[in-house]
């Protein structure tokens, strides 16, 4: 019997913009070259912009590996690439506000549900689902990601939320979806995982025995569905909710 239903974050039930991305972006490098030059460690925009880049090429190496490096690791990558590590150790007392800008941009230019995503959760949970979250995270740590999810009202449904930088892996890792699945009280064969991305949701809920149910929007990881996947697809949450 199905009892329990976790979801994917990003283009399962969050969505963004590329001009949102962008002006995140802006106001992360600017809150951060500010911060350096008045603590007297003066950067070039095009510094900081090279090192923002460089630290995405390290993280997605990571990646590869199915491991994950929180927003401090990313900070500390940056601070390497602008010649000025030593200069700002861990215990310097910039390092808090340095991360506060490196992680609060998504405050100002949130993303938006994907449409249905709220109306589903609150249906699903009203038939006595237990629903829970297994998102990878990029430059924005999970703690933020929760912020985002009590303001638009989508906290409220996920009993259990798991973030790949508070564990230190990713999907398609097991160990993921084993956690969130301890913590909902649910077996694998009693839950259900729907996401965007055929190698990271879809490999790593069948992996562990879970049933999924691919994403496959427009602006999905995986928008053009594999035949070889044979599993259950859908393209917007209107489906689910008239099934719910």
């Amino acid at each position: 019997m199905l009892r329990a239903v976790t979801f994917d974050l990003w283009q399962t039930l969050l969505l963004d913009t590329a001009e949102n991305l962008r002006l995140g972006r802006e106001a992360r490098l600017r809150e951060i070259g500010e911060l350096l030059a008045g603590a007297g460690h003066a950067v070039s925009p095009a510094g900081l912009n090279l090192a923002y880049d460089h630290s995405w090429q390290r993280l997605e190496a990571v990646w590869r590996s199915h491991e994950d490096v929180g927003p401090r690791g990313q900070l500390r990558w940056m601070l390497e690439s602008l010649g000025v590590a030593g200069a700002v150790p861990e215990s310097s007392p910039l390092m808090a506000p340095l991360e506060a800008a490196y992680c609060e941009p998504i405050l100002a230019f949130p993303p938006y549900p994907n449409p249905g995503a709220l109306e589903l959760l609150a249906a699903l949970k009203e038939r006595g689902f237990m629903l829970g979250l297994i998102c990878n995270t990029g430059r924005t740590p999970g703690r933020m990601l929760r912020r985002v999810l009590r303001r638009l009202c989508l906290a409220e449904h996920l009993s259990v939320m798991t973030f790949s930088d508070e564990v230190g892996l990713r999907k398609p890792r097991p160990e993921l979806f084993r956690q969130t699945l301890a913590a909902l009280g649910a077996a694998p064969a009693e839950a259900v995982h729907i996401g965007d991305d055929v190698d990271t949701d879809m490999a790593g809920a069948r992996g562990i025995g879970m049933r999924a149910v691919h994403l496959c929007h427009a602006t999905s990881a995986s928008p053009v569905p594999d035949p070889q996947e044979a599993v259950p697809t859908l393209t917007a949450f209107r489906e689910l909710l008239l099934r719910a």
